[in-house]
């Protein structure tokens, strides 16, 4: 899944040296100056070297210069310059104004559809001079006409010869693409012609010198600013965290049911931050009759700040605001930045003071770098009302119309689509996987037939022990892609797990045959041949993962064992059945989730809790062992005190981001007595799980409420 695109459509954003120089604003070149060589020919005191004029020439800029296209703008017979910039300016026009006095001669050329193409790009022009002296001692000059030239950048099709000091031409010789070779007479210097292919007579074109009035000036730099309004158009949810208030309690991010919230970052030694806070404070009314919360969380003391907690204190007893104060954490401050930097292609430290604006629906709508009036969020206030293109054009930052045509809505939908695809592979990432399959789900919605986004959906849920969907959405991406190696893959794992080992055999092997050096292919292609009994196979597999992979520890341990085994066999020994499984902690849990499918709950304690002797701290098998201690019907089953402390490791490990661990928790603590723990976890719960999938989570918050713990239905 790492740094995988949306169905090939481009490569992931970040990872590179060179992406993080783009995100983080620096120059490519390091402010080194533009250079412009001269070629000096058979000038003696050159001594066949060239010469830098970059200086003189005026093109010496410290741009990230990217492109250079060479035309003659003002039909002054001499080639002008265009250069695109990777930084501002983006272009610059530097026109030729050397007063040579020397010659030209410009030929456009046209193929004839058939041998040739109407452009004619690949002809070979040879002019050959009249005569040949010391004042131009080559008698002739050749040039091809390319469709590009050099780095993004394509020319004038008008092929330009200097002359130097000669104004004879003998003629003209074009070897056209098809292979004709043709020859044009007549051409006089400093005139310009369109040669057609078959026709042997050049045309004159007279071209009338082109005024461009250019006013020379001094490059002026905009003042550096921090403030910046920046509305979005793909609008994503804000992941849940607590602040702690100036009485030491820790607090939810709670947003009221259909209010907005304005999270602003401040300081107290931030005199723009109190000018901010003090408005807010003065006209909260306004913003509370528009649906607008606000949540003024301090930094003061965090990183280098030499500030303290009582800073923020006596600024909040000066200003006196009606809204809720608070201390944000390096998790509050981390995750609005990440969410920053994933809209934003400059990746830049938040200033003070920052604020967000989070809509009705718990989605980021507009960030506020600097400060911001209430005149301005009382008008961003239905920013997320409108439709993609309403909040495109909102989000402009030139007025215009947006073009309305089926083309163009289909590239903003694909963009949206890759959009929440990145989003919801960094949400996987950073292990709130609940959150992630969220966002894969709307990928989905947007883009029906993204196989990637389906094999990642598939990769979510079973992280999260639904492997019944899991495999659901690995056969849709095979569906979509029957050569995808990954889906072939990991739907072998689960139907191995599930005991259908055949079928996993057939999907390891599609693996293998679609992308020969998967490395773990092979090493679960090979444990399925040892459960079979095939040790020569087996050990076949893992060689294979080992020439691609030499540090693979799972194929080691594999390779060993079936050794063992095979030796055991020969010896006339009683191998012992399915020893990989017993050693493979991964393996335990995927035999433990086919059990809890199948009903067969007893074993499939017995592979959970195996399976954390061997490794103790997997998310979704301390998760699925708590749940069956939880909430089984058969009191044998359960057993509250340990559900508590394998529900509370899990939570730990996903930092109480994992919607099914808070739901087992909830479920644990409800089984052991402690139904206020049940009822704020499972409130939380909620909070994070969008409005459409809240029912079930309502009932069993209702059961808590009431004093009753959860009993699932086997």
């Amino acid at each position: 899944m790492d740094g995988q695109a949306l169905d090939g459509e481009g490569p992931e954003r970040a990872g590179s040296l060179l992406s993080q120089m783009m995100f983080t604003g620096r120059s490519f070149s390091g402010r080194e100056r533009n250079c412009f060589f001269l070629n000096t020919g058979d000038t003696p005191a050159a001594q066949g070297r060239f010469a830098n004029i970059s200086a003189v020439s005026g093109l010496d800029f410290p741009d990230d210069a990217r492109a250079v296209a060479l035309v003659d703008w003002d039909h002054d017979g001499d080639l002008d310059m265009w250069i695109s910039n990777r930084n501002a300016p983006r272009l610059r026009l530097m026109r030729n104004e050397l007063p040579t006095g020397n010659h030209f001669l410009m030929l456009r050329l046209q193929g004839n559809g058939k041998t040739t193409n109407r452009d004619a790009i690949g002809a070979r022009v040879e002019v050959v001079f009249a005569n040949a002296d010391s004042k131009n001692p080559h008698p002739k000059s050749i040039k091809t006409l390319r469709a590009g030239e050099g780095f993004l950048a394509q020319s004038s099709k008008w092929i330009h010869f200097g002359l130097g000091k000669t104004d004879t031409v003998k003629m003209v010789t074009v070897r056209w693409p098809g292979g004709e070779v043709e020859q044009f007479t007549g051409i006089n210097a400093n005139h310009r012609y369109r040669l057609i292919q078959g026709s042997g007579v050049a045309q004159d074109i007279t071209q009338s010198p082109r005024k461009t009035c250019l006013i020379p000036s001094t490059q002026k730099v905009p003042p550096a600013s921090q403030v910046a309004r920046i509305p979005l158009v793909e609008l994503l949810p804000v992941p849940h965290f607590t602040y702690t208030d100036f009485g030491g309690r820790n607090n939810d991010l709670k947003r009221k049911s259909g209010r907005l919230l304005l999270v602003n970052l401040w300081a107290g030694w931030c005199t723009p931050c109190e000018t901010e806070l003090n408005e807010f404070s003065q006209r909260y009314n306004e913003l509370k009759a528009k649906g607008i919360d606000v949540l003024a969380l301090s930094i003061d003391g965090m990183g280098d700040d030499p500030s303290t907690k009582a800073d923020a204190e006596r600024l909040v007893a000066k200003l006196k605001p009606p809204f809720p104060v608070g201390l944000a954490n390096a998790r509050v401050i981390a995750s609005f930045q990440e969410l920053h930097d994933f809209h934003l292609p400059l990746h830049r430290d938040l200033p003070l003071p920052t604020s967000f604006l989070i809509d009705r629906q718990g989605h980021l709508a507009v960030i506020y770098k600097g400060p911001v009036s209430v005149d301005q969020l009382l008008q961003d206030a239905d920013h997320s009302k409108g439709n993609r293109i309403q909040r495109f054009t909102q989000a402009a930052a030139i007025s215009g119309q947006p073009i309305l045509h089926p083309r163009v809505e289909h590239t903003a939908v694909k963009s949206a689509a890759v959009h929440r695809f990145r989003r919801a592979m960094n949400l996987q990432k950073s292990g709130m996987t609940i959150q992630a399959v969220g966002e894969y789900e709307d990928v989905i919605r947007l883009k029906p037939d993204s196989y990637t986004a389906h094999n990642n959906l598939g990769i979510a849920k079973q992280k999260l022990g639904r492997l019944t969907e899991a495999a659901d959405h690995y056969r849709q991406s095979l569906r979509l892609k029957p050569d995808f190696a990954e889906a072939h893959n990991s739907l072998g794992v689960i139907v191995h797990g599930q005991g259908k080992v055949a079928d996993a055999i057939e999907h390891f092997h599609h693996a293998i045959k679609n992308k020969s050096d998967y490395a773990e292919a092979h090493n679960n292609l090979g444990a399925a041949l040892h459960g079979q009994g095939k040790m020569l196979k087996a050990i076949e597999q893992y060689h294979h993962a080992l020439k691609i992979t030499p540090d693979y520890a799972d194929a080691h341990k594999n390779l060993g064992l079936s050794l063992r085994a095979l030796a055991a066999s020969q010896l006339g020994q009683r191998p012992i059945p399915n020893k990989i499984a017993s050693d493979n902690a991964l393996m335990h849990a995927t035999l433990g989730d086919a059990s809890r499918v199948r009903k067969e709950f007893e074993q499939a304690i017995q592979h959970f809790t195996w399976s954390l002797s061997l490794k103790p701290n997997l998310p979704s098998v301390l998760n699925n062992l708590a749940w069956i201690r939880a909430t089984h019907p058969n009191a044998k089953l359960r057993n509250g005190t340990q559900a508590v402390e394998l529900a509370e490791r899990c939570c730990k490990l996903s930092n109480y981001q994992l919607g099914a661990a808070l739901d087992t928790l909830a479920a644990a603590y409800a089984e052991s007595g402690q139904f206020d723990a049940a009822i704020k976890w499972q409130s939380k719960l909620i909070e994070l799980t969008p409005p459409a999938n809240r029912g079930e989570m309502q009932k069993r918050l209702e059961l808590y409420k009431a004093k009753k713990p959860y009993r699932d239905q086997p």
